[in-house]
């Protein structure tokens, strides 16, 4: 498991975020339980997630319908 800084969101959807440039995996932590790593996120992608009036909103549109086969659960 990658260990980064971790981002606090105020978000409904979810709770925090971090993410590691080099790896390219942005985990995601969930407030209704879960944390995921999605593979494959470029810097790009980031800048635009945490830039956005609406975490929740970019990440459900851009990322998680995008890299669906590219994410795996780390825990509950």
């Amino acid at each position: 498991m990658t260990k980064f800084n971790r981002v606090h969101i105020n978000s409904s959807l979810i709770t925090s975020i971090a993410y590691d440039a080099f790896t390219k995996v942005l985990e995601v932590v969930f407030c209704r339980g879960g944390i995921y790593e999605y593979a494959n996120v470029n810097q790009q992608e980031y800048n635009n997630l945490m830039n956005s009036k609406s975490v929740g909103l970019y990440f459900n549109g851009n990322i998680r319908k995008c890299k669906e086969e590219r994410y795996r659960k780390v825990r509950d």
